[in-house]
């Protein structure tokens, strides 16, 4: 019993209830070292984990440093008002809790015990426990007939099967006990039989004490030979038909297995072809080399499609490639294009830099009078029908000269010219 557990009458005393598990003293003792007092169970467990007082955490090195409590501590705490355990199930005691053991054992009549009987082991009041022995249908009794020791639960059928039970014949109307009546049933006198030869066609009926006169005179007994291998070559064949119609039956779940496959896989063809263009067996169902041409021919239709579609593939290639390198060629004589002008530009510039310097003759000396020269190397549309000026020893009247008789060249460089504020 757990006193752990157990409730109590009355409020305890903090004074004698353990600090560890908060419930009074069980078996209380004392720390030598600082005087605490605790459960002996509850410190055990607390110092194999840490070997302090729960306190004051003084140190404790020995568990011999722990003494019982003094006996006025252990009085306290064994005399305080306790309910019963079983207060729920209905006990209504109230007692000093060293007597709760005495009660339990003894005096209390809600406490669970088990069944006595091996084949129940059920948990039954202490006050319904006699009246379960009583009823309880694993009990053992003894049979009345043959003084057997069987379990309640069984006797019924025991008494039906008992050994030594008294059994009437049916036939003779004489007593015997039920071991001996199943022989005494197969040769009875008086139980009405047939012939041994019935199955193969003997009429003859009668009580079993004549059928020996009978078989003496029966005209199958001499055929009996005959009658035992026919019934052989019958069980035999009867043996092969029936595994025969096992058999039957394997291929008959079969054929209807593949029978639904077929209906399955016409099914799923009918979502892409009509039936009623293929070649159809006697059930009208298109039939499987109609199926199979229908199959071939979607195949060459299908290997076409994809040729097809690999030249189209093929021949827009080509035409790229063919855009790609004319665009290219294109681009490339733009290029070559601006590359002359730029060349045209950086002349013309080369000529007026060296012009303004005095670093090259003047033209009019090198051609003749009235003459129109062309400066050489100049191209596009700032060199061409560009005219030379005459020399003189004044650069700026020669230039101002040059632009009155080349208006061409002022519109070229503008009025606000930087080169013209610069003349």
């Amino acid at each position: 019993m757990d006193l752990n557990s157990i409730a109590y009458v009355e409020s305890v005393n903090s004074n004698l209830i353990c600090c560890i598990c908060q419930t009074p003293f069980v078996d209380p003792v004392v720390i030598d070292t600082c005087g605490h007092t605790f459960c002996k169970d509850c410190i055990t467990q607390a110092l194999s984990t840490r070997s302090t007082c729960p306190v004051d955490r003084s140190h404790i090195s020995n568990v011999n440093e722990l003494k019982p409590a003094t006996k006025i501590i252990m009085n306290m705490v064994n005399e305080l008002l306790v309910y019963c355990p079983n207060k729920n199930d209905g006990c209504l005691y109230q007692g000093q809790r060293q007597l709760l053991n005495f009660h339990l054992q003894e005096e209390c009549l809600f406490t669970k015990l088990e069944c006595n009987n091996e084949e129940c082991r059920e948990m039954i009041l202490k006050r319904d426990l006699s009246k379960h022995m009583e009823n309880c249908i694993a009990r053992m009794v003894k049979c009345e007939t043959c003084k057997e020791i069987v379990p309640l639960s069984t006797l019924e059928g025991h008494k039906i099967t008992c050994p030594v039970k008294n059994i009437e014949c049916p036939f003779c109307h004489t007593t015997r006990i039920q071991s001996e009546h199943t022989l005494h049933l197969e040769e009875c006198p008086d139980k009405y039989v047939t012939c041994r030869h019935a199955e193969f066609g003997c009429i003859w009926e009668g009580l079993q004490h004549d059928l020996s006169d009978h078989i003496g005179s029966c005209n199958y007994e001499s055929l009996k030979e005959f009658f035992k291998m026919y019934k052989q070559r019958n069980d035999a064949l009867d043996l092969e038909n029936q595994q025969l119609k096992t058999i039957v039956q394997d291929l008959r779940n079969t054929v209807d297995l593949l029978e639904g496959q077929v209906s399955a896989i016409s099914d799923w063809l009918s979502n892409f072809i009509d039936p009623k263009g293929l070649a159809s067996n006697v059930e009208g169902e298109p039939s499987i080399s109609s199926i199979h041409e229908l199959l071939l021919s979607d195949n060459d239709r299908m290997k076409n499609e994809i040729e097809n579609l690999s030249a189209s593939l093929t021949d827009l290639e080509l035409r790229q490639n063919v855009a790609i390198m004319t665009e290219g060629m294109r681009m490339q004589e733009e290029i070559h294009g601006i590359k002359n002008i730029c060349h045209g530009l950086r002349m013309q510039m080369h000529y007026i830099l060296m012009e303004r310097r005095g670093g090259e003759p003047s033209v009019r000396t090198a051609c003749p009078k009235g003459s129109v020269n062309v400066r050489p190397g100049l191209i596009g549309p700032m060199g061409l029908g560009r005219t030379v000026p005459p020399n003189t020893n004044n650069s700026k009247s020669s230039l101002d000269s040059s632009s009155a008789s080349n208006p061409h060249l002022l519109r070229i460089l503008g009025p606000e010219s930087p080169r013209k504020e610069k003349l």
